[in-house]
């Protein structure tokens, strides 16, 4: 019986390690508008036993493996977040210490969402999550520096139109599914002529470090409710006319004036309750 019960264990540890192995994985972000939909940079790391260490050495030299081929990929997609227009993360880090050093600190914080041993296959996983939003998140850690080295932006302030009727909204949703648009870090809305209706860098710093300068999803409604939760009841929708440089998106001379009217009273711009729709 004794016999039985140890051959018994080992089997039974096996299969339990099988079965966890195959158990429902993150979903890995493909692409930087994923990342800007979902939230957060979720990243995967793999790695094969070396056969040659002793059995019990396997697993854990797999899963250390694993991360170093997790935290590697963080930091490639780190370095190319889209700041605005053709900067790139990866850009401003070459210009400064500072922000090479948040970067660094960034991929260093990555949290392990899951990590997986396949005995038969001696393959080890491992997933990475960086958040955007909150106090430990891409947002907070690098906006508020990345607003203060940008150059201002070559676009006036916005003139309104005379004798336009207020109108009630208090947010603000741009429909970019027709449009070649990239989310970055700064998002920018201006008319066709140039001038600047919603520029992020003047949203107070504990907003952008709470929740950044916007937020995206891939549907109206699913705008709308991102609104709700901040207090919003009545947002204002306005299909995007244009892009300039792939960020920043461009407004009709109406939409534009709605935008500036409504905003007088509810100030929902420097509240940041903008939301993106992209593809």
């Amino acid at each position: 019986m004794r016999i039985l019960k140890v051959l018994i264990v080992p089997v039974v540890l096996f299969l339990f390690a099988v079965v966890a192995w195959a158990e429902v994985m993150p979903q890995v972000t493909t692409d930087q508008r994923q990342a800007f939909v979902t939230g957060s940079i979720v990243v995967k790391g793999e790695a094969v036993a070396d056969r040659a260490l002793p059995a019990g050495q396997r697993r854990l030299m797999a899963l250390r493996g694993a991360k170093v081929v997790a935290f590697r990929e963080v930091a490639e997609i780190m370095e190319g977040v889209t700041v605005t227009g053709e900067t790139m993360v990866v850009n401003m880090a070459a210009e400064s210490d500072t922000i090479r050093s948040t970067v660094q600190g960034i991929v260093k914080g990555a949290q392990i969402v899951k990590e997986g041993y396949d005995p038969l296959s001696e393959t080890a996983v491992v997933y990475l999550s960086v958040p955007l939003t909150g106090p430990n998140g891409i947002f907070a850690q690098l906006l508020p520096q990345v607003v203060q080295m940008l150059p201002p932006p070559a676009f006036l302030p916005y003139q309104p139109q005379p004798d336009v009727m207020q109108a009630r909204h208090d947010g603000l949703i741009i429909d970019c599914r027709s449009q070649a648009f990239k989310p970055a870090l700064i998002n920018r809305i201006v008319t066709k002529n140039g001038e600047m209706i919603y520029d992020p860098a003047r949203v107070a710093q504990e907003i952008l470090v709470e929740r950044g300068a916007a937020e995206y999803t891939n549907d109206v409604g699913k705008a709308k409710a991102l609104l709700s939760e901040r207090g919003s009841s009545n947002p204002l929708v306005v299909k995007a006319g244009g892009v300039v440089k792939g960020t920043d998106v461009e407004v009709a001379p109406e939409d534009a004036s709605q935008i500036f009217s409504s905003n007088q009273s509810a100030n929902y711009l420097e509240g940041a309750k903008v939301v993106f729709v992209l593809r």
